[in-house]
This record gives structure tokens, sequence and C-alpha cells, in this order.
């Protein structure tokens, strides 16, 4: 008789040193992850404040949905499954204070939203103090299966680079079907992460749109600096040294953005990304070509990574994502012997 082997697992650390240690081109990937995001639930919402609110109903509502399997392990917690679940669980509710607490948002600007989601339709309430999310008609749940299916693909790419510094044999499509077939059990955790990153961002620099805009021009310095051959494996230490110096080996030409391209990609109007361009700059994030009028990671002042990479916010970044990471290889894994397994068997 066959015996099937135990997986060890992927540690946490693992996934966190290999972020550390190959800063450029796996973070690149993340903040691209994360821009893609943001991006998606700001054309929706028109704020990313807003948006937030609604990850905190939909995170619930795919824990109902997990918690089915108490009932039944078998359960079909599927992306193909999803609306069927919604319509069948009883939707939880939340009031206004607790999602205060899961955001960090101020309880006025939380109550201000709820009313507008709810003009909007994106929430409803039987008694105007408890609060739930729901898909009301089949458009809007068309559209929402559409944004989770590039949430997963994003996740699917960033999840592959990962394992290939692992040595996972993996590809996008088997992680890909692994999210979609678990799904609930994949956002749940998901959604928990960005929950806890949002409020990160809250606590420290009030305005989340000035994060989704630095993006843009933080994405294409770490790729810039990834291409470059003489600065393959920069960890974090080593990058902070090369963004730090007037010296530094790249030009902010190649890599400077545009109040257009940002609106493009955000859904952010021009005119906003102007204006919080200005303020990105006055901040010493990010520094203006005076040719050109594009915008660039600022190279020179100390405080040119003031907010979004100081090692501290890093090292939290890094610490939130790279658990769910581990949950997911290490679900990936698992399957992938016993599959093993049975084919030998």
């Amino acid at each position: 008789m066959k015996v099937e082997k135990k997986f060890s697992g992927i540690d946490q650390n693992d996934i966190a040193d290999l972020l550390y240690d190959h800063f450029p081109g796996l973070m690149a990937g993340f903040y691209e992850m994360q821009s893609a995001f943001l991006s998606a639930r700001y054309k929706v919402h028109k704020s990313l404040e807003t948006s937030n609110i609604i990850i905190c109903f939909i995170r619930e509502v795919h824990l109902s949905i997990i918690r089915q399997r108490e009932k039944n392990l078998d359960h079909d917690i599927s992306l193909d499954n999803f609306i069927e679940n919604l319509n069948k669980i009883t939707i939880p509710t939340q009031k206004i204070v607790s999602v205060v607490s899961k955001t960090g948002i101020p309880k006025e600007t939380v109550r201000r939203k709820i009313k507008q989601l709810m003009n909007t339709g994106f929430l409803l309430s039987e008694n105007k103090k408890e609060y739930y999310w729901k898909l009301t008609t089949q458009k809007r749940s068309d559209f929402f299966i559409k944004v989770i299916k590039n949430d997963i693909n994003m996740m699917a790419k960033f999840a592959f680079n990962i394992s290939k510094y692992l040595n996972l044999n993996l590809n996008e499509k088997i992680i890909r079907d692994e999210i979609e077939s678990e799904f609930s059990f994949y956002f749940y955790h998901y959604l928990t992460c960005q929950l806890s990153w949002f409020k990160m961002w809250q606590d420290r620099i009030k305005d989340i749109d000035l994060i989704l805009i630095t993006l843009q021009a933080l994405i294409p310095t770490l790729q810039f600096i990834e291409k470059k051959k003489d600065l393959k494996q920069v960890g974090i230490d080593n990058l902070y040294s090369i963004l730090g110096h007037a010296n530094a080996r790249y030009e902010g030409s190649n890599t400077a953005i545009s109040a257009s391209s940002i609106s493009e990609v955000t859904g952010i109007p021009r005119a906003t990304c102007i204006r919080k361009l200005i303020k990105l700059e006055k901040l010493g994030m990010l520094v203006r070509e005076s040719k050109t009028k594009r915008y660039y990671v600022n190279q020179n002042s100390e405080g040119r990574t003031k907010y979004i990479m100081t090692k501290e916010n890093v090292q939290i970044t890094v610490l939130i994502f790279s658990e769910f990471l581990s949950i997911m290889l290490n679900a990936l894994m698992r399957n992938k012997k016993r599959e093993q397994f049975s084919s030998t068997g």
C-alpha cells in the first residue's frame, strides 16, 4: 500500500524573504496587482474610501458562504456558484460602528458614504441601522464577475512569479483554476488583506487616492531597476541606496508619468490627478520634470518615500500579503501532491 508523503508546507517567512531579496521584480508585480484592484473599484465608486466600505460588506458575505461547509463539507464555494450562494444565504449585516472599526475611516464619513451607497443601490437596509450588500440586478452581477475575473488573473500572475522562485512547478492556469474553484475561501482572505492594507494607509496618509497615484510612478521605477543587468537581485536595503543617491543609475524620464496617463489607468479625473500630483510633489514623494511636466519618484529628497516605501510600511505590506500567499500556495501544493498520489496509486 502506497503511503502519501506529507507536504511540509511553505512558510510565510520564506515568501517574505523572497519579496525583500528580489524587491524590484516581485514587488513591481505586487504593486501592479494592487493598482489593478484599486483602479477597478475607483472606476465604479469614484472613491477608494467608498470602495473600502463595500469591501467590508463583501468580505462578510464570503465568510457566510464558507460557513456553509459547517453543514456540508462538499458545499460549492466556487466563482461559478457565487451568485447562487449569494441568493441562498442569509446576508450578513453590519452597523456603521463596525465599518469604522475595520476601515479606520471617520464615523461621519462612513455614515455619509453609506447613505450614498444606499441611494445608488449598492447597499440595502431594513431598519437604517444595519446594512448589507447584495447584487440587485443582472447587469451588476455580470459586471461584478468580470471585475473579479480580472482580480483573479492578477492574483494568479503575482502568485506564479512567487512560485517560480520557490521552484513549485505551477503555472498561472493552475493557480487561476484553484482560486475560482475555492473562490469564497480565497477572496475572504484576500479581502481581509486588502482591509488591513487600506487601514494602514488610512492611519498614515488619510487620502488613499494618493497611494493609487503614487503606484503609477513606483511601478515603472521598479520595473526599470529590474531590467538593469547590473542591478539584478536588488534587495530592499540596496534599493533604498539606489533610489536615494542623486547619481542613481536611471533617469527620471525613463519612468516619468503624466496626469493623463494616470487618469487613463486609474479612472481618476485628470483635473483631480493634477491636483493630487501637486500635493505629492509638495510632500516630497514625486518630482516634476521642468520640460515635460511629467512626474517620477523623487531620488534626492530624504522624504521621497516618506509614506509608501519606508521600511516599516513595506514590512507591514509584505507581512500582510505573504500570509495570504502562503495560504494559497500551500493549498495548491497539497492539491498537487494528492493528484500525483492518486494518479500513481
